[in-house]
């Protein structure tokens, strides 16, 4: 499941960029196996009727697909995956450039507003028990300036897949963490 899937049309783009379904991909992503409507929903502390009408929606992309189906007391359950896990946009071939950059543009914000949240819970919690003790395992956070040419953006890309991929293992005396990866070329 490692093919890029690039997501194109007018359509693929609107669809793909709702900030909400950005947060079903992500369920499914962290969840690393096939999921129902239901079981996102769960995930997401959402109710099934909102997150079906964009699983719906993330189907007539290709974003998901039918998994299998397993019948539970007698209703059949739709289990769904991701196509892959990497999606690259692509404004080439879109029409209205103004629109679905502005839809993209909220898409970006959205992922950079739960990664502050995150930041601000961690930041409440350890306020919250005082452990200041060694705060460098706590997080990390920096921004730098890189300079690459094309060869080395597509190697520094693939690298920092590979670094984040290493890293997604499970196990046991293992903390969680979040990581906010981005890099843009810069024009000014």
């Amino acid at each position: 499941m490692n093919a890029i899937r690039q997501i194109e049309t007018d359509d693929e783009i609107k669809i793909f960029s709702d900030p909400y379904r950005m947060k079903i991909i992500n369920a499914y992503i962290k969840a690393r196996k096939p999921l129902t409507v239901k079981g996102v929903a769960d995930i997401m502390g959402e109710v099934p009727a909102k997150v079906h009408y964009h699983v719906k929606k993330l189907l007539s992309i290709d974003i998901l697909v039918l998994d299998h189906t397993e019948v539970i007391n007698g209703i059949t359950a739709k289990y769904y995956k991701l196509t892959t896990e990497q999606f690259k946009v692509s404004y080439q071939n879109v029409n209205n450039h103004e629109a679905l950059f502005d839809s993209t543009t909220n898409m970006i914000l959205s992922v950079v507003d739960e990664f502050k949240e995150d930041i601000m819970k961690g930041a409440k919690y350890l306020k919250q028990v005082h452990e200041r003790k060694d705060e460098s395992r706590n997080g990390y956070i920096d921004k730098e300036e890189i300079y690459l040419n094309e060869k080395e953006y597509f190697a520094f890309a693939e690298e920092m897949r590979a670094l984040i991929e290493r890293y997604q293992i499970e196990g046991d005396q293992k903390a969680v963490y979040n990581i906010f990866t981005g890099w843009f070329k810069k024009y000014w």
